[in-house]
């Protein structure tokens, strides 16, 4: 391989984000925090999810999605809500700086969200409401799961930070409770570096979610430039691939000097971010109206590389995570395979690395992600062994759309001979 392929290359470095985030920060910047661009792009989201008579609210980050939601219910102290056993730590985060205790629910092996056969045994007098996380682009077992909260008198919210423009009975996710977050973070469907937003479908929920759009506050300057600045520092960074020791060196410097920030900081990695009522700038809004109107084009991509890895990977050492969607279109956000030991995944990742293809490993060695998550913290009791033992052998190939066809078949040909290659 000429030059380095990196699976977590963020969905969204572009030239046009590099030329607005620099135009933002210069003569456009009378318009960092407030204009038009946040209640565009908010109407064309519900347009988008075909969602005309809901309210959304626009957040800063993940953490304030989920919190204000948890807020919208009532949640209390000593409250329970039960999450997914193999998820993020910004969602345990949230739900412990609501004063709740997150119960972890052992995944289903076919979709990594929520079994719903295991999931009564999780629900106690205590339990207020189920995040549903739609693990990667596969839908959860939505109908199962209904029937259980319905039994119960539970709230549920959609967690579909994977899963924006996936489909299930020909309906987006999203729209099947009464609430649902979503993320555009640097890492997700699409990316303008970090806007999460909350959708509220029933009626009873609207004066709350308006009353929290108006208590909102501005994010502080400082957080925006290292957000715009992020688009720079990664833009260049991408022309510099070839010389692999140049874009390190531009990440490091960018990162010492604080002039870029984090998608998760050391107080959210310990559940203690209490930072939770930042609104949504007009900058990076107006990028997220750039994106929203290639996410066809970009989900195009990512389905073609996926289908050709469904269709020739042949691997004694691993296989798909998902074979199985029917009723479902998806959006294919990562391809992640499933190997049968940690070691033998630990041996294909540096097999891969040593051909420049740097494969995402971010869900990988913890159910907690990412991997620096503090665990006790977390509220973490080690009750669900297919959870762990998933994320300590699951990996990504790379899909995003930096990679080509070419690319894909060059990738394909490396994983197969890894047969060969370990035996």
């Amino acid at each position: 391989m000429k030059k380095t392929l990196i699976a977590e290359f963020f969905t969204t470095i572009s030239k046009n984000h590099f030329l607005k985030s620099i135009a933002y920060m210069t003569y456009k910047s009378y318009k960092i925090r407030k204009w038009k661009w946040v209640f565009k792009i908010e109407n064309k989201i519900l347009d988008y999810l075909n969602l005309h008579d809901s309210k959304i609210v626009s957040f800063y980050n993940a953490r304030s999605a989920l919190f204000h939601w948890l807020k919208i219910i009532w949640i209390k102290k000593d409250d329970e809500v039960i999450v997914n056993g193999y998820t993020c730590i910004s969602v345990i985060n949230s739900v412990i700086q609501a004063k709740a205790t997150p119960i972890y629910a052992e995944i289903d092996k076919k979709t990594l969200s929520i079994d719903y056969e295991l999931l009564e045994s999780k629900i106690t007098e205590k339990t207020k409401a189920i995040i549903i996380q739609h693990t990667f682009w596969k839908s959860a077992n939505i109908k199962k799961i209904k029937e259980i909260a319905q039994k119960y008198n539970l709230i549920i919210i959609e967690d579909c930070a994977h899963s924006l423009w996936s489909k299930y009975d020909d309906l987006k996710l999203g729209a099947f409770w009464d609430l649902s977050i979503f993320s555009t973070g640097r890492d997700k469907v699409i990316s303008w570096v970090n806007w999460w937003f909350l959708v509220v479908n029933n009626s009873d929920y609207f004066k709350k979610s308006e009353k929290i759009k108006e208590n909102l506050i501005d994010l502080p300057l400082k957080t925006i430039y290292q957000n715009l600045f992020y688009n720079v520092i990664w833009y260049l960074s991408l022309k510099t691939y070839r010389f692999f020791w140049l874009w390190k060196f531009i990440i490091f410097i960018a990162r010492k000097c604080h002039l870029i920030n984090e998608i998760l900081d050391k107080k959210e990695k310990n559940c203690d971010n209490n930072n939770l009522n930042y609104k949504l700038p007009n900058s990076l809004a107006d990028l997220a109206l750039d994106d929203l109107h290639l996410i066809f084009f970009y989900q195009k991509d990512r389905e073609e590389i996926s289908l050709y890895y469904e269709a020739n990977l042949e691997s004694n050492y691993f296989k798909s995570a998902f074979t199985e969607w029917k009723n479902e279109i998806v959006n294919y956000f990562r391809y992640p395979i499933i190997f049968k030991s940690k070691e033998t995944k630990d041996e294909f990742y540096n097999y891969m690395k040593n051909y420049k293809i740097i494969l995402w490993n971010s869900w990988s060695d913890t159910n907690i992600a990412p991997i620096w998550s503090n665990i006790e913290k977390a509220k973490y009791i080690w009750d669900c062994p297919l959870s762990e033992e998933i994320a300590s052998k699951i990996l990504f190939l790379p899909n995003n759309k930096n990679i080509k066809l070419k690319h894909a078949k060059i990738i394909v040909k490396l994983a197969n001979n890894f047969n060969k290659w370990i035996s």
